[in-house]
C-alpha cells in the first residue's frame, strides 16, 4: 500500500504581491526536490477557503493533515474589508515521499491577506489560481451569510459549498440562509459540518428500527425527546429534520418553550410530541428519545466519552442495547468527510427544510 515515508511543510521566503506567473513558479520551486528534479503537484480537488486571521491557523493544520488524503490546492482568503489598504500572498507546500520511492508529491496552499478594497473583490485573486478540470471546494470555517459581498463572486467558481451551521449564535437565521441557498438555481451544493457529526447518530437511530418487528414501532411512536446544549442547537434541529423527513411526519404546531421548543406533528400514530431542550450538562447533542407503545428507544452519550449508546426499553427494562464509537470530530476528519462527495446531498436538504419548518 503506498504510504507516505516523509512529511515536510515548506513555506516560500518571498511574500507581498505576486503575479499568478510568480505564484506558480514559486510553488515550482517548494516543489523541487533534493537532487533539482521537480516533485509532483498531488491535486484532486482545489479548495477556496474563506476565513479571518483568527480561524487560518487550525485551515492550514487541516489542510496539511488532509495532504495525503485529499491533496489540494488550497487558497486560503483571509480579508478584512474595514482594515487599512493591503494585499499579501504567502505560500506553502506539503509534501511527502509515497511508497517506498524517491519522488516527493505535495498539495499546495496560496494564502491571500487582502484588507481595504481588495478585501471585496476575493474572486479575482480565487477564479485565476484554480488548477483547472478539477473539481472545486469553497469552506466556510467560521461564520457563513450569503449575503456576504464575496459569496455572490465566489459562489460561481464553486461546484460544493462547506460550511458550519452551528459557527454563528444564532441558529434559525443561519439555517433558514442555507436553505436559501439550497433552493437558489445556480449555486453550488452544500454540505454542513453539523450534518457529517450526526451521521453516526442517524446511524444508531436506523439500527435500532432495521428489524421488521421493531420497524413497525415507528408506527405508534407519540413522543419524542432531544436534548443538547445551547451551541448544539442546529444540530438537535437537523437531527428532528432528519426523522421527521424520513418518517414524512407534518408539522402542525411549534413553539418556544423556557429551554428549548415543543413541538407537535401528525403522523401514522395521529399525534407525536417534540420535546427540545438546551438542558445538557455536557455533550453538544447528548441523548434522542423515542417513546411508542411500551418501548422507549434511545441514543445517548457523554461528552467525556468518544462512544454512543443505543438502547432499547420495555416497561423500564433492557430488551437490547448496542454501543458503538462515534470517533473524535476533529475538524479535519469532518472536512474529509465532506470532501468525499460531489453533489447534492437531498437527505440533508430535506432535513434542513424540515429544521426550518419547526424554527416557523
Amino acid at each position: 500500500m503506498a504510504a507516505p515515508m516523509t512529511d515536510q511543510t515548506r513555506q516560500s521566503a518571498s511574500s507581498g504581491v505576486m503575479s499568478v506567473e510568480q505564484i506558480e513558479h514559486e510553488l515550482g520551486q517548494l516543489r523541487m526536490n533534493d537532487d533539482g528534479t521537480l516533485g509532483l503537484r498531488a491535486s484532486v480537488l482545489n479548495l477556496i477557503v474563506v476565513a479571518d486571521d483568527e480561524a487560518a491557523g487550525s485551515v492550514t493544520e487541516s489542510v496539511s493533515k488532509l495532504a495525503n488524503q485529499y491533496p489540494s490546492r488550497a487558497i486560503v482568503l483571509i480579508s478584512d474589508p474595514e482594515g487599512e489598504p493591503d494585499l499579501d500572498i504567502e505560500l506553502s507546500a506539503f509534501c511527502s515521499l509515497r511508497g517506498g520511492g524517491d519522488a516527493q508529491v505535495c498539495a499546495e496552499q496560496i494564502t491571500v491577506h487582502a484588507s481595504g478594497p481588495a478585501a471585496e473583490h476575493l474572486d479575482s485573486f480565487a477564479g485565476p489560481l484554480l488548477v483547472p478540470d478539477l473539481p472545486v471546494f469553497l469552506w466556510y470555517p467560521g461564520t457563513f451569510t450569503s449575503s456576504s459581498p464575496e459569496f455572490a463572486g465566489i459562489a460561481p467558481l464553486a461546484d460544493r459549498l462547506i460550511l458550519d451551521s452551528s459557527a454563528d449564535g444564532d441558529s434559525g437565521a443561519v439555517l433558514r440562509d442555507v436553505l436559501g441557498v439550497t433552493e437558489q438555481p445556480g449555486m453550488p451544493a452544500v454540505g454542513d459540518i453539523q450534518w457529517v457529526s450526526l451521521s453516526p447518530w442517524r446511524a444508531l437511530v436506523a439500527e435500532m428500527f432495521s428489524a421488521e418487528e421493531r420497524a413497525r414501532e415507528l408506527d405508534s411512536v407519540r413522543e419524542v425527546e432531544i436534548l443538547h446544549t445551547p451551541k448544539g442547537e442546529c444540530r438537535a434541529l437537523l437531527l428532528l429534520g432528519w426523522l421527521t423527513s424520513t418518517l414524512g411526519w407534518e408539522l402542525e404546531d411549534s413553539s418556544p418553550t423556557d429551554n428549548g421548543r415543543r413541538a407537535e406533528f401528525s403522523g401514522p400514530s395521529e399525534n407525536i410530541t417534540v420535546t427540545l431542550s438546551k438542558d445538557s450538562p455536557d455533550a453538544r447533542l447528548r441523548r434522542i428519545r423515542l417513546h411508542s407503545e411500551g418501548l422507549s428507544f434511545q441514543v445517548s452519550r457523554h461528552r467525556d466519552r468518544l462512544d454512543a449508546r443505543a438502547t432499547v426499553m420495555r416497561n423500564g427494562e433492557l430488551v437490547g442495547e448496542r454501543t458503538v464509537q462515534l470517533g473524535g470530530f476533529d475538524l479535519g476528519v469532518l472536512l474529509g468527510e465532506e470532501l468525499r462527495y460531489r453533489g447534492r446531498d437531498t437527505a440533508y436538504e430535506a432535513a434542513l427544510k424540515s429544521a426550518v419548518e419547526v424554527l416557523g
